[in-house]
């Protein structure tokens, strides 16, 4: 429990410093509620006249004056009663308001923060783990430490304060009494949670493993439905869906039963405890009568405790149940800690420079857990306005390459300089002025404008520029045809496009944010040979005014390059002209 107190600690952060605070809340609700159920047996005793049967009570009764009328009595003390319940219901509700404020604000919080750093995690880092688990991460997981984590662990220090502070008013009023309603709560409580402890851990961890492999399931099989379709795989990604949402379902149901049974043995231990303090009283020859109003109170009492109880114990069940989604949030966290310091900031004070060159020398690279060598002492110079082919059959490191010259990973040894500079200490300023274009385009689901214009808002987007960049993409005949132009929504991923047309939209992106480094990675393979020789002769027009990085399988598309590096098996075994490198020019 106290590793697993401490990891939820963690990850409340800052918001660490609000704890006091709702502590002295909690505190001052089990004062109200110690006066609310303190009142409730001298109210008792003098509705049916009895006295003597505690010093507390008759104290009580001498303070308020028993000379006074009977009835006048029971109407203050009755009015008293209402204020103080009435006042203890308000306090009450905005303490469970803050509380529920506080879990919901870390939830929001987290899934900020978590978003924010999961854009930002090196690129390396990033490709370790499937995207499923991600969403799952920001969407569920969250949501379960908030709801189910951070929510009951509030609710049991503040029923707790409560419990401590009633039991220790009832062991002032009647010690013996108060032993057995304990000894009977906590000896049903305890066996209870023996039986199921380690089993709600485990049916949590279950229920987190089916629900991202359900995830999992969803996002693959929507995402490529057309190529599942067409291969009659249905199956295979219903059946994942299917068998994570069984699991899930069959776990959360043996949880939900565990979480929820204490509140019904509670009712019958409460039963229990009544019928053996009256046996007991009958036991020992005493006058029922004066069992009244120590009845009463440890009635109330217990009537209030019983829900308290519950809420712990249901509390301490969902706790456990979720532990594995705190280790799963305090992973992640730690993780990106670690790699905050080495995180590749795109925000620096250096000074803007126009692109002049990008030199690579010795560069050599391996992914994580891997053995091989993806790069291999790669050096390579790129200048302002050059076309540059890469060429090589899969696995020979083009895209590798590509997202190091991205500055998307950092290799192991040799170095990448910007105009003479580090290019880690300038990155900003490269990543500013390059777009990237690959086989499958990204597109969101919106309108063409927003499409082009990706990242700015509606207000702040210029239509002047917005123009130009469709006439430099050649887009304007398919605007003219759309139903609503450039506020056409184009569907997801582009489905009512042509490939043409999806690399065209890219284009008129890459100019619309005015990006003057075009890489394309296998960006016309897809095409038809008419289209692409249209995307390449479109691209060729800029030749010497944007510096144009092309990888392709193509020598169509590669052969206008001014220059082209040949890589097999992470080297570059060839460079040169076209004519030198393809024979062709």
């Amino acid at each position: 429990m106290k590793v697993f107190l401490s990891e939820v600690f963690f990850i409340l952060g800052d918001s660490r410093r609000k704890l006091p605070l709702m502590m002295m809340f909690f505190l001052f609700m089990s004062v109200i509620d110690l006066i609310s159920i303190g009142l409730i047996a001298p109210y008792v005793s003098l509705l049916f006249d009895i006295s003597g049967s505690n010093e507390f009570f008759d104290w009580i009764f001498s303070t308020i004056g028993l000379n006074k009328d009977k009835e006048e009595l029971l109407v203050l003390f009755g009015m008293l009663l209402v204020a103080v319940f009435a006042f203890k219901a308000v306090v009450a509700i905005l303490i469970n308001r803050s509380i529920i404020k506080f879990s919901q604000e870390q939830q929001f919080k987290l899934r900020n923060y978590l978003m924010e750093t999961y854009q930002r995690l090196p690129y390396v880092n990033y490709l370790d783990r499937n995207s499923s688990e991600y969403v799952y991460s920001i969407q569920d997981l969250t949501a379960q430490y908030a709801n189910s984590v951070l929510l009951p662990l509030l609710n049991i220090v503040s029923s707790g304060v409560v419990a401590i502070v009633i039991i220790a008013f009832l062991a002032f009023i009647n010690s013996v009494e108060l032993f057995l309603m304990l000894f009977l709560f906590g000896f049903v409580m305890l066996i209870y949670d023996r039986s199921f402890y380690h089993k709600l851990g485990l049916y949590g961890k279950r229920a987190n493993r089916s629900s991202t492999k359900l995830i999992r399931g969803i996002h693959e099989g929507i995402e490529g439905l057309k190529e599942i379709r067409i291969l009659g795989k249905e199956e295979y990604f219903l059946d994942m869906v299917r068998t994570g949402a069984k699991e899930y379902s069959v776990n959360n149901i043996l949880g939900q039963i565990i979480s929820t049974a204490p509140r019904y043995l509670l009712e019958l231990v409460l039963i229990i405890f009544i019928v053996l303090l009256v046996m007991l009283t009958l036991q020992l020859d005493k006058d029922l009568h004066l069992l009244a109003p120590t009845l009463s109170l440890f009635g109330v009492a217990a009537i209030r405790l019983l829900p308290i109880a519950n809420i712990i114990t249901t509390s301490l069940t969902r706790l456990r149940y979720n532990r594995d989604a705190v280790s799963r949030l305090y992973s992640d966290l730690i993780q990106i800690d670690r790699t905050e310091s080495q995180r590749e900031n795109r925000h620096t004070d250096t000074k803007f420079e126009t692109f002049n060159k990008l030199q690579l020398n010795g560069v050599q690279f391996s992914y994580p857990n891997t053995t091989q060598i993806a790069l291999n002492n790669i050096s390579l110079e790129i200048q302002s306005g050059e076309s540059i082919g890469l060429i090589g059959a899969s696995g020979s490191g083009k895209t590798t390459l590509v997202d190091i010259l991205l500055g998307l990973m950092s290799p192991q040894q040799g170095t990448i300089k910007y105009n003479d500079n580090p290019l880690q200490d300038v990155l900003s300023i490269w990543q500013d002025q390059v777009a990237y274009l690959p086989q499958q385009i990204f597109l969101i689901d919106d309108t063409l404008r927003r499409n082009i214009a990706l990242g700015v808002n509606d207000e702040n987007i210029d239509d002047k520029i917005l123009d130009l960049a469709l006439n430099q993409a050649e887009l304007m005949e398919m605007v003219n045809h759309l139903p609503d132009g450039i506020d056409t929504i184009i569907g997801e991923r582009g489905v009512r496009l042509s490939g043409g047309q999806r690399q065209r939209i890219a284009l008129a992106r890459a100019f619309y944010h005015g990006r003057n480094i075009l890489v394309m990675d296998e960006s016309t393979s897809a095409l038809d040979s008419e289209t692409e020789k249209e995307i390449v002769d479109e691209i060729q027009k800029f030749k010497g005014k944007k510096t144009i990085i092309v990888v392709a399988h193509r020598f169509s598309t590669i052969q206008y390059c001014d220059r082209i590096y040949k890589l097999e098996n992470g080297s570059i075994i060839q460079q040169g002209s076209p004519k030198e490198v393809l024979g062709v020019g």
